[in-house]
Order: structure tokens, then sequence, then C-alpha cells
């Protein structure tokens, strides 16, 4: 007879991005000290990934996370009021998007204009370029070791994780085994987005990511907060 399966220890990750911020309606950085919440076009999609979740079509959540940027936060609760999951949220401060350091609060114009931002992507990615901000190496390792934390905290578990769409890309990426001096792959979530992502261990195959889905926005398909239809 064939060896018995190993003994296989899996973690879901449930990733949301935030509904549009006031932020990103002003056109400005928004980190820890000038993010204010949720616009109302916004709050609608919020409301909207509530009213999906109260379904019962979503995987059943055991632990919810979230950054501590009000966006993110006002997103994960309207999501949980909505959908009467009695769970607590717990913050987590690395679950923040790219911090800019002092560029925290400059219109985006003010910090093409202040930094040196030309062709970002192709510059050595363990350098920050404005001050006390975040290196892309630095970011995508961070996002990776806090995930790898809950994951071992929370071992065959649902995650929900409020967070943005900065932190899904670098979870992306790690999933796929991208550098962080690979610049070619755009990843672009929308606003509430939901991107499912698994990580599972056994001993014959060791540590593996699963992706399940990314980018469902179907809650907002056909409404008028539905983000692509700006583009």
């Amino acid at each position: 007879m064939p060896d018995a399966a190993p003994n296989t220890k899996s973690t879901r990750f449930i990733l949301i991005r935030h509904g549009e911020s006031n932020v990103m309606v002003d056109g400005v950085v928004g980190g820890p000290k000038t993010c204010s919440g949720l616009s109302p076009k916004g709050k609608q999609q919020a409301q909207l990934l509530g009213e999906r979740f109260s379904q019962g079509t979503e995987p059943s959540i055991d632990v919810v996370y979230s950054s501590p940027l009000p966006r993110a936060l006002e997103t994960t609760q309207a999501l949980l009021a909505l959908s009467s999951l009695d769970l607590e949220i717990n913050i987590h401060d690395e679950l923040e998007e790219f911090r800019l350091g002092e560029a925290d609060g400059l219109s985006w114009e003010q910090v093409r204009e202040k930094y040196d931002l030309e062709n970002f992507e192709q510059r050595d990615p363990f350098r920050s370029i404005i001050p006390g901000s975040d290196s892309r190496a630095g970011f995508r390792h961070r996002v990776g070791q806090t995930l790898s934390v809950i994951a071992s905290r929370h071992d065959e578990s649902t995650v929900l994780i409020g967070c943005h769409g900065g932190v899904i890309s670098a979870a992306m990426a790690l999933a796929f085994g991208l550098g962080p001096a690979q610049w070619h792959t755009e990843l672009a979530p929308y606003v509430t987005s939901i991107t499912e992502l698994e990580i599972r261990s056994d001993a014959n195959r060791g540590r593996r990511w699963i992706c399940h889905r990314y980018n469902d926005v179907a809650h907002l398909h056909g409404t008028e907060v539905d983000p692509r239809e700006a583009l």
C-alpha cells in the first residue's frame, strides 16, 4: 500500500482592499498622519462588500486582522457589521500600506516635484527614495513576514485581512515568486476587491502558496460605484 498522505498544514487569507478613500479623491499621500477614512463612494463600496458576505456564499471567517489606517479599518468594520460576523478586529501595524515617510500629506504632484521618482521601478529596490519611506524590497519583506507570522498563529484557519492595494500586490508577488527587482509585471487590485491566497505546507512538498482568486469585485458589477467604469 502507498504511504499515508503527509500531515498538511494550511492557512487561507481573504485579503480585502479598502474602498475609495478621501485621500484618493484629494490626490494626496495618505499615511498615518493624513488618512481620514473612506469617501462617500468608498462607504457605498464597503456596504456592497458587506452585503456580499452576508449572503453566506463566501468562506467562513475564523479570524480578522486590519491595517491601522482608517480607510482599511472602516472597510473592515463595515464588512463585519453588515455580514453579522461577531469577530474582534486585530489591528496590525505591519499591514499598513507602503510607507512614504516625510511625503505623508503631500499631493502626488508635490511628491513628483520634490523627489526624483524617474524610473522608480528600475532603481535599486533596497534603497528608500523618500526619507523615512519603505524600500520596495523592505516593503515586500514586511508583508511576507507579517503574513507568515499570522499563518503560524492561525493554522487551519481562514483569516480575513483588511488592507491595501500595495499589500495585496506584495502578497501576490510572493505567491508567484517575483523578486523585488521585478518591475515588468504590474498588479492593480480594485477597491474592495477580494483576493484569496493559501499558505500550505507538508513534509514532502514543503511550504507553498496557492492562489484561489484575485481582484474579485463581482459585488460592484453594474453599480454606480464600480471602479472599472472609471477606466
